[in-house]
C-alpha cells in the first residue's frame, strides 16, 4: 500500500497574508523569549500581560493581575514612555527602564491598523537585571572604546611627532615601536628582536650603512671582472 506524504505548509500567497503570518510568528517569539510582555490600547490601559510579565506584579504593588489590568500604564508602571509611543506613533527599540521593580532593558513598539493609524502598543522586557545579565557585552564595548581612545591618542601624538623638527636639524622618525599595533605573543616578540637589531651596532651593519651611503652618493659602477693567465704549457 503506498504511502501518503502530506504536503509541506506554504506560505499564503497573497502580502497580506504574508504580513499577518510574520506579526503572528514574531509575537509568539517575543512572548516566547522575552522576559515579559504586556499590551495597552490606543488610550494607554493594559488590557493583556503575558505569564512572564505577571512575575514583576509583586514588586511593582499588584498581588494579581486583575489589579494590574484596566489601569492606565502610568498608574502601574512608573517611568514607562509608553504614552510617547502611542501620541507619536515611533518606536522605541532599545531603552532603559528604571523603577521600584528593577531595571529593564525594554523595547515599545506601536500597533497600528489596516489605515496605519495607532490603535495600541505593545510593551517588552528584553532583560532585567542588565548589569549583571548583560555584563559580558558591556564589557566587550567597554573594551573596544578603551582601544579606540587609545588608537586616537597614539594617532595625534604621531602627528604631532611627525610635524617637530629636532633641534639638530635631524629628521625624526615618522613611525615608533609603539606605532606597532598588537599585543599577542607574536607580535610582542616580533617588536622585542626588532628593537635588538636597532640597537646593534655591529661592524657588518655599520658597513651596510657606509655602503648604502655610497651607493646613495653616486652612481652604482658594474664590477670588472678579470679573466685568470692563462696556464703555460
Amino acid at each position: 500500500m503506498p504511502l501518503h506524504h502530506e504536503e509541506a505548509p506554504a506560505l499564503p500567497l497573497d502580502a497580506q497574508g504574508i504580513l499577518e503570518l510574520a506579526a503572528r510568528s514574531m509575537f509568539q517569539l517575543f512572548s516566547c523569549v522575552s522576559q515579559g510582555m504586556f499590551l495597552v490600547d490606543r488610550s494607554g490601559r493594559i488590557v493583556w500581560v503575558n505569564e512572564g510579565y505577571q512575575r514583576f506584579l509583586p514588586d511593582l504593588g499588584f498581588s494579581s493581575v486583575d489589579q494590574f489590568v484596566g489601569r492606565t500604564v502610568e498608574e502601574v508602571i512608573p517611568n514607562t514612555q509608553m504614552r510617547r509611543v502611542l501620541e507619536t506613533g515611533q518606536p522605541v527599540l532599545i531603552d532603559l527602564l528604571t523603577n521600584k521593580a528593577g531595571t529593564f532593558v525594554v523595547s515599545r513598539i506601536p500597533l497600528r491598523d489596516e489605515a496605519e493609524r495607532v490603535i495600541g502598543a505593545i510593551g517588552i522586557v528584553l532583560f532585567d537585571h542588565p548589569e549583571t545579565t548583560l555584563q559580558p557585552l558591556i564589557g566587550k564595548f567597554a573594551l573596544l572604546q578603551r582601544d579606540l581612545d587609545d588608537a586616537r591618542r597614539e594617532l595625534a601624538s604621531q602627528r604631532s611627532r611627525s610635524l617637530a623638527v629636532a633641534g639638530d636639524g635631524e629628521r625624526r622618525a615618522k613611525y615608533t615601536f609603539a606605532s606597532f599595533v598588537g599585543s599577542s605573543p607574536a607580535a610582542s616578540e616580533v617588536k622585542r628582536q626588532a628593537r635588538r637589531a636597532a640597537q646593534s651596532s655591529s661592524p657588518r651593519a655599520a658597513a651596510g650603512r657606509d655602503r648604502h651611503r655610497q651607493g646613495a652618493a653616486g652612481p652604482c659602477h658594474p664590477c670588472r671582472i678579470q679573466a685568470a693567465p692563462a696556464a703555460r704549457s
